[in-house]
């Protein structure tokens, strides 16, 4: 049944330590914005409330300026992320979007494909995937909240879904290039060509 007042704890995962970029990546320029606050804004476009969960400082005052919800951290895990972003949230929460902080160039339309599949199916975890690939962000019902608190680890909530054997429903992109992330400096190199060519669409 679909439902317009459900609410979703959009958590955006800011705390990796861009050890192959050589710097801390989220704080990069694409166009005008950095990486995380270009993710930020895309967000919010669909009509999320972003929640920045980060370990670095920097990060945290580029989010504060621009009045974006941010917690400090100082976990070492991927799981201490997913618990920081949970535990802010309260119980009415029907959802919990889990959004890499490096992933910029994902479209507020196919953002807002996720909610609405969310939304008419609210028990299942749906992810976003272009053809053949999936990738994220994903978003998990409630019920698994449990089961993401006791999570201990580093690959995330995927780990979750396998050991309770759940496949995700998978939403389509519009393009291949809304699943990339910015590992590498020649990502961002191809993340910053794609953007200047869809500027437009890219620009929020």
């Amino acid at each position: 049944m679909h439902t317009e007042t459900l609410q979703i704890g959009c958590i955006i995962m800011a705390s990796g330590r861009s050890s192959r970029y050589g710097k801390n990546k989220l704080l990069e320029k694409i166009g005008d914005r950095e990486v995380v606050l270009l993710t930020a804004r895309h967000l919010a476009s669909a009509g999320l409330s972003p929640l920045v969960v980060t370990r670095s400082s920097s990060v945290k005052d580029l989010m504060d300026r621009n009045a974006v919800s941010c917690i400090l951290h100082e976990g070492e895990h991927k799981s201490d992320t997913i618990h920081v972003g949970i535990e802010h949230f309260d119980r009415n929460t029907a959802g919990y979007l889990f959004m890499p902080a490096d992933q910029p160039l994902l479209l507020p339309d196919t953002l807002k494909k996720l909610v609405l599949h969310f939304e008419h199916n609210p028990g299942r975890p749906v992810r976003v995937g272009y053809a053949s690939a999936v990738g994220s962000p994903v978003l998990f019902p409630a019920w698994l909240r449990g089961d993401l608190l006791s999570y201990c680890g580093e690959r995330g909530g995927m780990d979750v879904l396998k050991k309770k054997q759940i496949v995700c429903d998978v939403i389509q992109a519009g393009y291949e290039w809304e699943l990339w992330d910015v590992d590498t400096p020649a990502k961002m190199e191809q993340v910053r060509t794609i953007y200047s060519q869809y500027a437009q669409i890219l620009s929020g």
